[in-house]
């Protein structure tokens, strides 16, 4: 699986365009736009610490720079549409909004014929058309209220915060420690612990831990390597470790992942 910063350095130019369905996506932040359609079932989206729980018909729009999260929970279902931006694209609502958030981010959308165009646009799409069907979507905020992000904030937290989400993403299958980390950008140990939970809501090691479930997973329902090896390419060193924490995140154990994973998209291909 690819992490959105590290898909971003070799993205198509201008957006990307996926549909999923029941998915969940560790905290993260970018430089693009980033708007998420929920076409049915519920997923929640947690945009700077604050979660907005999503419905059919409902959307989020996420500016660049802010950490987000995207959650389905076990007991639920969703499908979405999701596109990420390059700000150059929208360029005159950039420009004209920059320095500024959504005081409110969720939009329930109405307008039957811009959800029928957005849902079935793809990346093959002239490029024209796909902008004007964005511009659109700005066009829901026009009247809404924003907020000015502090300087102080952009310039201290969130490029730290940057700094430590490209640490872990290249460090998350060996020592990814806050001693290291510590030791590699130089800051003090207990406050880059500080500043990772106020803005993310949980501590550097859960955080590390839940990346590593995440990359456990997909290579669960994408390859059949054996359950021990799956482990150290995750990043754990020890399987029973692995086996423990896969369990208190995901709520069973690899192997039935696996098996529950095996038997829907089985269940997918007959329908």
């Amino acid at each position: 699986m690819f992490y959105y910063e590290k898909r971003e350095e070799f993205a198509r130019d201008w957006f990307v365009i996926e549909d999923r369905e029941n998915f969940s996506y560790p905290t993260h932040l970018h430089h693009w736009y980033e708007i998420i359609f929920v076409k049915s079932g519920r997923l929640d989206v947690v945009i700077d610490g604050e979660t907005h729980s999503l419905g059919a018909n409902d959307s989020v729009f996420i500016f660049p720079n802010r950490t987000h999260q995207l959650i389905t929970s076990p007991d639920s279902a969703s499908a979405h549409r999701l596109i990420l931006v390059k700000p150059e694209l929208i360029a005159h609502f950039n420009s004209r909004l920059q320095g500024c958030i959504p005081k409110n981010p969720k939009k329930h959308v109405t307008l039957t014929p811009w959800i029928e165009l957005f849902t079935s646009i793809t990346e093959d799409s002239p490029f024209e058309y796909i902008k004007g069907i964005l511009y659109v979507y700005c066009g829901f905020f026009a009247n809404d209220e924003f907020l000015p992000v502090s300087a102080s904030d952009d310039a201290d937290g969130r490029d730290l915060i940057r700094r430590i989400f490209s640490f872990v993403e290249e460090n998350y299958l060996g020592d990814c420690s806050l001693k290291k980390l510590s030791a590699e950008i130089g800051y003090d140990y207990s406050y880059l612990s500080k500043i990772f939970s106020s803005h993310l809501g949980i501590s550097f090691s859960d955080y590390v831990d839940m990346l590593r479930v995440d990359k456990a997973c997909y290579l669960l329902k994408n390859s059949d390597l054996p359950v021990t090896e799956l482990a150290a390419l995750s990043g754990y060193s020890s399987p029973r470790t692995f086996n423990r924490n896969f369990g208190k995140r995901m709520g069973t154990s690899p192997r039935e992942y696996r098996k529950n994973a095996d038997t829907h998209a089985e269940i997918g291909e007959k329908t």
